[in-house]
């Protein structure tokens, strides 16, 4: 697979290079978005992309079909795993400007999530010539956490 969008940065005389203005962080998040089949079932919503803290900000409208119980609209825990990884490899794809398949996903659900629309924060933790990881923090209408996790990302070139 290749990169989307166009690399942020310009060469300059004497080999430096300087960030290039026309990139857009969140187009460039909201494209990744767009690609998979799967995303376009879930239908997560980038709403902010800053890549100079390496942090995403996606929402999870709810839907029925979200939901654990055909009688509860709580959250399965699928779609809350499926929002970790797709926030987190947000954040990280965009640190290196090309898809970064998953290694490791950590879920911890610390309470029961209702169904009311979700965000998901993913923020950089490391970004290595080979790993990458990023935390992840769900919370609903308030800032109570429900769902916490952290993924593991190969940054390697294929």
């Amino acid at each position: 697979m290749t990169a989307i969008a166009p690399s942020d940065r310009r060469p300059l005389a004497g080999g430096t290079e300087v960030p290039d203005p026309a990139f857009d962080p969140l187009e460039y998040v909201k494209l990744q978005l767009q690609r998979p089949p799967y995303h376009q079932f879930l239908r997560p919503r980038a709403v902010r992309a800053d890549q100079a803290t390496g942090t995403v900000l996606i929402v999870l409208p709810f839907r029925p079909e979200f939901r654990r119980s055909p009688d509860l609209d709580f959250y399965h825990g699928g779609v809350l795993a499926a929002l970790v990884d797709i926030a987190a490899y947000a954040a990280v794809s965009l640190a290196v400007r090309r898809p970064t398949p998953t290694i490791d996903l950590r879920i911890d659900y610390l309470r029961s999530a209702p169904g009311i629309d979700l965000t998901a924060t993913a923020k950089i933790l490391r970004i290595g010539a080979s790993v990458a990881r990023a935390d992840v923090e769900i919370v609903g209408a308030d800032p109570l956490l429900l769902v916490v996790g952290r993924g593991t990302f190969s940054t390697r070139e294929s």
